[in-house]
């Protein structure tokens, strides 16, 4: 069975990208039919609003003068970064209902926020069995002496 959808770009038969909100779109799709899970949700920097609101920041983030201010609205002040959506365990079993028994998911996740999205895919459900790191470096290293 091929599945289409009015707003889906089918790819050489074999791949279907479907443009629209993930949770509307898991929503259309049949039981079963996933065969693996790849996805880069966001990473949800605009939790930096909550944590510093509860230390009296939340007014000095908008000045261009605090180093935090850039985290304020999400990942480069983008708003679809900020909420929680991979942090819900609803989303990932929305995810899991429709892939095949067996399948694979692969979710890539900030360094800040991993653990969050690693524990709600699991309290969806799935099983954990290893993780990939990606170690990176930035900035120029500096002299102790």
């Amino acid at each position: 069975m091929r599945w289409r959808h009015d707003d889906d770009l089918v790819l050489d038969g074999r791949v279907t990208l479907h443009a629209g909100d993930c949770l509307d779109v898991l929503a259309t799709l049949p039981p079963d039919s996933i065969d693996a899970g790849v996805t880069d949700p966001p990473y949800h920097f605009g939790s930096i609003v909550k944590r510093f609101a509860k230390t009296g920041g939340a007014d000095r983030m908008n000045s261009r003068a605090e180093a935090f201010s850039r985290h304020a609205k999400g990942f480069m002040n983008k708003q679809w970064d900020a909420g929680d959506i991979a942090f819900r365990p609803e989303t990932w079993a929305l995810v899991g209902s429709v892939m095949l028994p067996g399948a694979h998911l692969v979710a890539f996740g900030g360094t800040k926020g991993f653990h969050r999205l690693v524990c709600a895919i699991e309290d969806a459900g799935f099983e954990i069995r290893d993780t990939i790191c990606w170690h990176y470096g930035s900035g120029f290293p500096k002299s102790q002496n």
